[in-house]
């Protein structure tokens, strides 16, 4: 080879070499689950399996729950409206309010608050509707005001509003709904979810599960129940009856979603995601899943059970299988758009075996370590110092064909 092809080797090599060190191919992403005891030892064990492999960073990202509910904000504002005596634009906001409230089991809202939301989406009603005040007082109207009088009195019988006061309509009203409620029996409600999931009833404190509400009035009751890591659960029940009993069906588990992980891993110039995050199932496990950044699909996943120890080997065998198929995903690839055969074998290496670490049997310090966690760029090397030669020695028989004949 002469010196152009060696030229051409050592430079095909050094920026080969570099751009697989300036950009990685895995970017590691960690998605918190809220309320969960187990999330902070799962994840240490996560970024602890990405370390050994030498993914760089965790990024740290927090799983959402799907329902998006703003319940006390439309409070607030139908209550402004409320006041200005725009009695439309009140009831539709309160309204709007109710119906989250309900559908959340009454999210973001204090038993008071519940009571308070019902009470004046009531006088909302009313007031918009034109209803007058005349004696004797014996029905509310129209019919919606009256079914939210009666909620608010569900919920709040004892409770004094000072919207109350000087309005001879919605005092009656207030005072008639009260009424009807005091006559009612009460009941107790319980409601059998799974063990780690907690119940609220109208807004109330969370208690574990099986939860039990005794002496509830007859009437409309919220439930919302929670686990962590789940989407949350709600409903209405309609107490008639001295004992009711719900069976709350299982809940969807919350994942983050995959799309956007593809776009946090093109953001930092990586090839692929490596997303984990804890499962809260009938085991407690970590999921991981590999995406492709180009395209956001799911290519691979796997669980590893939550490790009783700081170190998880079988995490740090998952971690290092899913970024190989990353690694030979993206060589593959790269081949292709250099212009490659596509049929063309790639030669490529299995991953040597998992060295233990120093603190595991056999763990003492060994060479094969550093090339294991360096895997992807010693084959990234290989790949590149083997191209560049045949490349060089192509150069070298141009050259030779290109001298002029001897004469």
């Amino acid at each position: 080879m002469n010196g152009r092809g060696f030229s051409i080797l050592l430079l095909g090599t050094c920026a080969f070499v570099a751009r697989a060190q300036a950009q990685p191919i895995t970017h590691p992403i960690w998605a918190n689950t809220p309320d969960a005891s187990a999330n902070n030892s799962a994840r240490a064990q996560f970024e602890a399996a990405a370390k050994k492999r030498g993914l760089g960073l965790l990024e740290v990202v927090a799983v959402q729950n799907q329902q998006a509910t703003r319940p006390a904000e439309l409070f607030g504002e139908g209550m402004t409206a409320l006041r200005a005596s725009n009695f439309v634009l009140a009831a539709a906001m309160l309204g709007e309010a109710a119906t989250q409230a309900m559908g959340a089991g009454g999210e973001g809202l204090s038993p008071k608050d519940f009571a308070s939301l019902f009470f004046h989406q009531a006088v909302a009603i009313q007031l918009a509707s034109g209803a007058t005040y005349s004696e004797p007082f014996t029905t509310i109207t129209p019919p919606e005001a009256k079914t939210a009088y009666l909620r608010a009195a569900v919920l709040g019988a004892g409770q004094i509003f000072d919207e109350a006061a000087g309005q001879p309509l919605v005092e009656a009203s207030w005072r008639l709904a009260i009424a009807t409620v005091r006559q009612r029996s009460s009941g107790t409600l319980t409601v059998r979810a799974h063990p780690r999931a907690l119940v609220s009833i109208d807004g109330g404190t969370a208690q574990a599960s099986p939860s039990s509400s005794p002496a509830l009035p007859y009437g409309e009751h919220f439930v919302r129940v929670e686990e962590a890591g789940h989407t949350s659960w709600s409903t209405t029940v309609a107490i008639q009856e001295p004992k009711v009993v719900i069976d709350v069906p299982a809940t969807q588990f919350l994942t983050y979603d995959v799309g956007v992980a593809a776009g946090l891993a093109r953001e930092r110039g990586a090839a692929f995601a490596l997303l984990g995050q804890l499962h809260l199932g009938d085991k407690v496990e970590i999921d991981l899943r590999l995406v492709d950044a180009r395209t956001g699909e799911l290519r691979d996943a796997t669980a590893v059970p939550v490790a009783p120890s700081a170190e998880s080997p079988d995490l740090v065998a998952a971690v290092l299988r899913l970024d190989e198929l990353a690694s030979r995903t993206d060589l593959t690839r790269r081949a292709e758009n250099s212009g490659a055969r596509p049929n063309a074998p790639l030669m490529l290496a299995t991953p040597p075996p998992r060295v233990p670490a120093e603190n595991e049997p056999g763990g003492a310090p060994q060479p094969g370590g550093w090339l294991q966690q360096r895997w992807p760029l010693v084959t990234a090397i290989a790949v590149a110092a083997g191209t560049a030669i045949i490349l060089g020695i192509v150069v070298a028989k141009d050259d030779r064909t290109a001298q002029p004949a001897k004469p």
